[in-house]
């Protein structure tokens, strides 16, 4: 009977523990890749990211409204995506502020939402909707849709927008017009979250206004009764009010559009 030298059976030791702690360190990763999808696999939550993505720094209040998360399961959800390592933590005094856990996490939701917009055209989007949300729809907690693009131009050609070095600025004619119509101060108030950014619309191939400023515009709006939104409802309804106060205000003439 021949016997295996002490090298060949180091080696062949070697190869079986390389290839067990292969397979372990494999399954583990995969349990952690599965653990994370997971923690993303439903609406809310994704809301809840997408916002904290391009709002930045956001209290769990600030998060149920953003997000457009019942108030009741916002903690539930950030606790599920805290334990995922997705989003972080930070307190400020009494004040709990969520972010983004770092750069890598900003490009895995950049990377989803791209892959996603591939897989659904414009066109299929656009026919997967009813008229009146294609016209005009909620997008997390500000207008979207062909209206909410109209708007956001006639903002810009009225010299009440403007492009900034870190996107786009309230001029002081804008900030102006915030109070004219009731939609506030937006150096006010100390909430962490981006005042203004430009959001990508898929149904217009365009974009419209976000961020806190567009929030404050969207209700501004409700409270004269130019727009109605329906709880539970991402359409929004532009009222014959409306078309005529957007007329006066912005310069948009929507006699034919949907309402």
């Amino acid at each position: 009977m021949s016997f295996a030298s002490s090298e060949t059976v180091a080696v062949t030791l070697n190869l079986r523990a390389a290839i067990y702690f292969g397979k372990y360190r494999s399954m583990s990763s995969s349990s952690r890749i599965a653990a994370v999808a997971a923690a993303m696999g439903d609406a809310a939550r994704i809301n809840i990211l997408m916002s904290l993505r391009y709002d930045g720094v956001l209290t769990a209040t600030e998060l149920a409204g953003v997000a457009n998360v019942a108030p009741s399961t916002t903690s539930e959800h950030l606790a599920k995506l805290l334990a995922s390592g997705l989003v972080t933590l930070q307190k400020q005094g009494r004040r709990r502020l969520y972010t983004l856990a770092d750069g890598d996490t900003c490009d895995l939701i950049d990377g989803l939402a791209a892959l996603a917009a591939r897989h659904q055209t414009t066109g299929q989007a656009r026919s997967a909707l009813p008229t009146a949300a294609l016209h005009s729809r909620l997008c997390l907690d500000h207008l979207a849709g062909e209206l909410g693009c109209l708007v956001t131009n006639a903002l810009f050609d009225r010299a009440l927008l403007r492009h900034g070095a870190d996107g786009p600025q309230m001029t002081p004619k804008g900030t102006a017009w915030l109070n004219s119509i009731g939609a506030g101060d937006p150096s006010a108030g100390d909430s962490a979250r981006c005042p203004l950014r430009l959001c990508h619309d898929w149904s217009e191939g365009a974009y419209h206004l976000g961020g806190g400023i567009a929030n404050s515009i969207l209700r501004a709006f409700c409270q004269r009764d130019w727009l109605r939104v329906h709880r539970g409802q991402t359409a929004v309804v532009l009222t014959p009010k409306g078309v005529s106060g957007l007329r006066s205000e912005l310069g948009l003439d929507l006699r034919k559009t949907p309402d």
